[in-house]
């Protein structure tokens, strides 16, 4: 009977759900395809953005190894040179132009002639061990001392299955390596390493050269993309026996999927990172990463960079100061900073339990009797409208929309102390001076350090050096004048774009004795420096690739204001080296007519007298003497009104007539 009831009735099939067409995607996914976002598109540039992204990720790892670290190694003053020389020729043994081997086996094949190309390693996880043990070993008397290194080394190889020797479109196959001594990761950081968005420094705004996790990312997916090649990885932490092996490949799904290791081992060197890789890009060319290099290891002084170029030519830049910057603090959000959708999202991810707490520990400068005040006049909005009063023990899971605006709008409408100035780190005159003197031996240096100030809620100070004369060539084009740091990081794309660039153009450089380009940067044997310090950078990068500052009104002050002190300090250089070189010339004219001049006066002096009372070779050599020291009234008013004058006002026009350094004048 059941049955057939069941039978008759059957249950009714359930409604089709419509899926949609949106579909949801990953980070890793929409990445993959635009990896030219942060900078790793085909050109002569993408060979510079690996060297970035992986020697910013070295230097953190040497400070943060040092920060760390209770036991700090006793390094000299600077690099032993006869351990640099050392070094260099361990590692110039068995190096070759693959630059011209590369370009002979395309002409033989043009030619049709027969080649014999180059048999490369077998790809296993132990032979990737055997060529980590060949790469540290001429490193072994740098590694034994726990010198902070960071290691890069670039050839161009092979692989005709993947891509023809004669290519139409020119590509070759690069393999990168990158080594440093920093702090290593332990297995679970390694683990992340790679994935995107996972970072150290993504949570919170501090002074470092990353921010949020797309650099290494970005780059183990070009080199998949262009290779499909595993990655390599080396890893030990300081305080680790033993180090992580591991060659894996990212996914789209953002995960790792790992084709040898991981595996722990112990291996020849303290702690630290090895990174080896493929990436496919046209043929290299010297000036893009053996640059970024060499600049990066000015304001990076207290680190030693090697780099070996696909030439085969080493190239080290060695330590040239023995103490480590101090560690940055984070920078909590400044109240002046806060726009109100970050204050909502701010309320919803805080773990305070109410008002009192949540205002004066998720921002700096906010006292509690400030944040009395914001309650107060927030529920005086709120009995305007007939709503309870909100009170500072009230829990932050409980306000409605209303009063999360309302306690907004009186949130900003406060005054606010600026922010604190412990959170930027600068260089310091005495470290820019000493080490740009050291790089280039000028003539002439001078370094300013501005005060931090702030802008945007957060602190920042601004750097700068001018460098004259001495090893320090005529420039032919404004970017080999002006070079911009961002914490320390030297930038060299889109320099017309960004804000420091733009600052400098402004600054009357006629009125310091300069001449300048048609873009307003300064021209000559000069070279200028500008460094931007701060956490305040990362919320004023104009794109993910980080090259460029955007124009914010008290940046562009302050490095106005930076410049044209410097400025000042080489004018009165100028000034003093034109004074002496009129004063040089007009003793050699005195000097040249001494004689004469002497023996007009003796003539004079003894006329008459039968025995002669003066020796003209005697008063010859006592005017000659006088000459030494010889300053007229107007050299001296001259250099006294520059020295005491100048430095009390920030611009001073000059006279039309008022002589600017040529090219080569002073040389």
């Amino acid at each position: 009977m059941s049955d057939k009831k069941s039978n008759s009735n059957p249950t009714p099939a359930p409604a089709k759900v419509e899926t949609g067409d949106i579909k949801q995607g990953t980070i890793a996914k929409f990445m993959r395809k635009r990896t030219q976002l942060v900078g790793f598109e085909t050109g002569l540039n993408k060979h510079t953005q690996y060297a970035i992204e992986f020697l910013d990720n070295a230097i953190d790892a040497l400070e943060s190894w040092w920060w760390k670290t209770k036991r700090h190694p006793r390094l000299q003053d600077q690099l032993d040179p006869a351990v640099i020389a050392e070094v260099r020729a361990k590692l110039e043994e068995g190096q070759i132009d693959t630059i011209a081997l590369s370009k002979q086996l395309e002409r033989d094949v043009k030619a049709g002639k027969e080649i014999e190309i180059p048999q490369r390693r077998k790809e296993t996880i132990d032979e990737r061990i055997t060529e980590f043990r060949k790469f540290v070993m001429p490193l072994r008397s740098l590694l034994s001392k726990r010198e902070p290194i960071v290691v890069m080394e670039l050839k161009e190889v092979q692989m005709p299955d993947l891509v023809s020797i004669d290519d139409e479109e020119g590509f070759k196959v690069y393999e990168f390596t990158c080594f440093d001594t920093g702090v290593g990761m332990v297995p679970n950081d390694l683990e992340k390493f790679g994935i995107y968005l996972a970072s150290s420094k993504s949570e919170k705004l501090r002074q470092t050269r990353g921010s949020q996790g797309f650099g290494a990312p970005s780059a183990f997916s070009d080199a998949q993309n262009t290779t499909g090649k595993p990655i390599f990885t080396i890893s030990k932490r300081f305080h680790s026996d033993t180090a992580t092996v591991t060659n894996f490949y990212t996914t789209t799904a953002n995960t790792k999927e790992h084709v040898g290791g991981p595996v722990n081992m112990d291996l020849p060197f303290h702690h630290g990172t090895y990174i080896r890789l493929y990436y496919l890009n046209i043929q290299y060319r010297r000036g893009y990463a053996d640059i970024y290099a060499e600049m990066a290891s000015l304001l990076n002084s207290h680190v030693t960079i090697i780099f070996i170029d696909p030439y085969g030519v080493v190239h080290i830049h060695p330590r040239r100061v023995s103490t480590f910057p101090e560690e940055p603090k984070y920078a909590q959000p400044h109240p002046a900073s806060i726009r109100i959708g970050e204050f909502q999202d701010l309320l919803r991810e805080t773990r305070e339990p109410d008002l009192r707490s949540f205002l004066t520990k998720a921002f700096c400068r906010l006292s509690t009797n400030k944040a009395k005040t914001i309650v107060s006049n927030a529920s005086k909005d709120l009995r305007r409208r007939h709503l309870d009063d909100l009170k500072m023990t009230t829990p932050t899971d409980t306000l409605s929309k209303t009063e999360v605006e309302l306690l907004y709008r009186a949130f900003s409408s406060e005054d606010y102390i600026a922010p604190p100035t412990d959170t930027v780190v600068p260089v310091g005159e005495e470290i820019f001076e000493q080490t740009i003197k050291m790089a280039y031996k000028p003539d002439f240096v001078a370094a300013v350090t501005r005060k931090p100030t702030s802008g945007k809620g957060l602190s920042f100070a601004i750097e700068v050096c001018i460098a004259y004369g001495g090893e320090i060539k005529p420039a032919s084009s404004a970017p080999m004048v002006l070079w911009r740091f961002v914490n320390r990081v030297p930038k060299l794309r889109d320099n017309s774009d960004c804000a420091t660039w733009k600052a400098t153009a402004s600054v009357n450089w006629r009125n310091y004795k300069l001449q300048t380009f048609d873009n307003g940067i300064p021209r000559g044997p000069v070279m200028v420096f500008i460094h931007v310090a701060g956490a305040y950078v990362h919320v004023m990068f104009k794109g993910q690739s980080k090259q460029a500052l955007a124009e914010d009104e008290v940046l562009l002050r302050e490095i106005k204001l930076a410049l044209e002190d410097a400025g000042r300090k080489f004018r009165r250089f100028i000034t003093r080296r034109e004074t002496a070189r009129r004063k040089a010339k007009r003793a050699g004219i005195l000097a040249m007519y001494a004689d004469q001049f002497a023996q007009s006066l003796v003539t004079i002096a003894n006329d008459g007298k039968k025995k002669p009372l003066f020796d003209a070779e005697t008063i010859a050599g006592k005017i000659r003497d006088s000459i030494t020291g010889f300053e007229t009234v107007e050299d001296q008013e001259e250099t006294e009104t520059d020295a005491f004058g100048t430095d009390l006002i920030a611009d001073i026009p000059l006279d039309d007539e008022e002589e600017v350094i040529e090219e080569g004048e002073l040389e």
